[in-house]
């Protein structure tokens, strides 16, 4: 014979609101896309622009996406003075050790020009960063802006890949600095400001002599 049971009204309302309950708790579904739009000055200075988006107050979850732009604010340019490998060479620090797979595409331009590009699809980030990995640059490349598109597919725990883990950004520059900074993978100098021509000079000078003279009148 066959035995049948059927849950009462009070079970049944018990389980909908564990249900409920395991809902809530279930980390949720993001897709939020962020600028980050930074202005660089030089000796480690930077800021953020206008209207552009915090990369220190925001957590990035699998499915987010950013673009994340770093620029010199006046006339000089970062130039590859040494053939080689650069790592990171556009990456965020972040807080939370982990694994993370990324698609991403890097460009450099210099006066607006793009001047080099690199993608890569379901790359592991390791460890504490967040972008590219090894880059390699030809000595003679100058470029004056760096942009970096990122989509996050997931970040997981370093002990445990079963385990998501939070991405959390710091800083506004790459992890170990300006491309001109990193100390671990020398080769790229920020150039100065030329310096003025003679004939600019003459020019100048004759400007502020007739302003002087006159002046005098």
């Amino acid at each position: 014979m066959a035995i049948h049971s059927t849950s009462t009204p009070f079970q049944r309302r018990a389980a909908l609101a564990a249900l409920i309950g395991g809902l809530a708790l279930a980390p949720a579904t993001h897709a939020a896309s962020y600028t980050f739009d930074v202005l660089y000055e030089g000796a480690g200075v930077a800021a953020l622009a206008a209207g552009s988006d915090d990369p220190e107050s925001t957590v990035l979850y699998d499915g987010d996406t950013f673009v994340w732009t770093l620029s010199i604010v006046d006339d000089r340019y970062w130039e590859v003075v040494a053939s080689g490998d650069f790592f990171p060479l556009m990456a965020f620090g972040v807080s939370e050790a982990g694994d993370r797979t990324v698609n991403y595409m890097l460009t450099l331009y210099n006066d607006a020009a793009e001047v080099f590009s690199d993608a890569a699809a379901d790359v592991v980030n390791s460890s504490v960063h967040l972008g590219t990995n090894t880059i390699t640059l030809d000595a003679g490349l100058k470029f004056d802006s760096m942009r970096l598109e990122l989509t996050l597919i997931s970040a997981t725990e370093d002990d445990d890949p079963s385990l998501a883990t939070a991405t959390s950004p710091y800083g506004l520059l790459p992890i170990f600095g300006a491309p001109e900074q990193n100390t671990f993978y020398p080769g790229i100098v920020l150039a100065p400001v030329p310096e003025p021509q003679p004939w600019a000079l003459a020019i100048a000078g004759l400007i502020t002599l007739g302003a002087l003279s006159r002046r005098r009148r």
